[in-house]
């Protein structure tokens, strides 16, 4: 049987989960808030950390609250509904904070701006919904098992509409599907967005337009922008309103929607290999990057430092692959502002989007 201990919760780690110490190890404890006394089982034990189950809590943290939803505890969908959502916005700070400061070696940071939600539940237009045995949901925390769910408080009402058309369906066999509330075209602030099958678009509907706001104010205008990973165009199609001549780089499939939602040069390739051969010298007066989780290869940051831009804007959703890479652009580039994008209630996740401004 696997061993039970009393843990006090200090707080949240990046990947959401509670941290404890025991023995001077560090324990982390999934579903846990700051200032939890907990009774909690061993799952896994290691030489530097261990991993543990909560059996019960002995005394809840001042931030602790009653989940909103009926599946919590059990869907491995939202890791933070026992919080409120300030405690969420505080934690999120910190873990960004933590990793510019440990791994990008950031001592000196500007004040951390919010760009919040306007919507805690309710807000998501898109999810991976998986199927086995006739049961339809989402997968349960650190398992393959689907846990069976009539409805989602975080959807809004156009994908809990494909939700429920997905269950009546009930597939055989296992797998998964993505449910979307939006169709083939989108329309964000006055635009349309032609978005294919397999393109990505942020999941946030309550977020899209202030979203853009904020890439636009923050880019500014001029004459030369280039952005890697420029996706469908979501960003493309706002800065291109204040630049001369704008350059999208992209090589996934969504390139065909870039090119019919933008009148931008657009370039059929990768960033790592484009930018390494072409960016170096080219002195934009911006360069505009939202890279996948993993980060930037290191011939795309290095070509970064060596372009001349004016200014960088680098929107990431990992806050340790973010602060990786800006280690790597350098002394040449300032970090001069840092806004903390809420982009998805009720998880730890977050969108991080920073302005460098070169060092004169």
């Amino acid at each position: 049987m696997a061993e039970l201990v009393e843990l006090e919760i200090e707080s949240l780690a990046a990947g959401g989960d509670g941290v404890a110490r025991l023995d001077g190890m560090a324990v982390f404890v999934p579903r846990a808030a700051p200032g939890d006394r907990v009774l909690a089982r061993i799952t896994e034990s290691r030489r530097r950390f261990a991993r543990a189950e909560i059996e019960q809590v002995l005394r809840p943290g001042p931030d602790r609250r009653d989940p909103p939803c009926r599946y919590a505890g059990r869907c491995g969908g939202c890791s933070w509904q026992h919080l409120d959502e300030s405690a969420q916005r505080r934690a999120r700070e910190q873990i960004l904070r933590d990793a510019l400061q440990r791994i990008g070696g950031l001592r000196e940071l500007p004040d951390i701006v919010h760009l919040e939600s306007p919507r805690v539940l309710g807000y998501r237009s898109r999810a991976r919904v998986a199927h086995a045995a006739g049961q339809v949901g989402f997968r349960a925390h650190a398992s393959h098992r689907v846990v069976d769910v009539n409805e989602c408080i975080v959807l809004d009402p156009a994908t809990s509409a494909e939700l429920a058309r997905l269950r009546a369906r009930r597939r055989r066999g296992h797998g998964e599907t993505e449910i979307r509330g939006f169709g083939p075209q989108v329309r964000v602030a006055g635009r349309d967005y032609l978005v294919g099958p397999d393109s990505f678009f942020q999941a946030n509907a309550s977020l899209w337009s202030d979203w853009l706001d904020l890439i636009a104010r923050k880019c500014g205008s001029g004459a030369l922008a280039i952005e890697l990973y420029a996706g469908v165009g979501f960003y493309t199609a706002v800065i291109e309103r204040g630049f001369e001549h704008v350059i999208a780089v992209e090589r996934a499939r969504s390139v065909h929607d870039l090119e019919r939602n933008t009148g931008v040069e657009v370039i059929h390739a990768s960033a790592e290999s484009w930018a390494k051969e072409s960016l170096p010298g080219m002195r934009p007066d911006l360069v505009l990057l939202n890279p996948p989780r993993m980060g930037c290869a290191p011939e795309v940051s290095e070509a970064i430092a060596l372009s001349g831009a004016r200014r960088v804007v680098y929107v990431s959703c990992d806050p340790s692959t973010l602060a990786r890479d800006l280690v790597r652009i350098g002394d040449g580039h300032r970090v001069d502002e840092i806004v903390l994008i809420d982009a998805l209630p009720q998880t730890h996740h977050l969108e991080v989007l920073v302005v460098l401004n070169a060092v004169s």
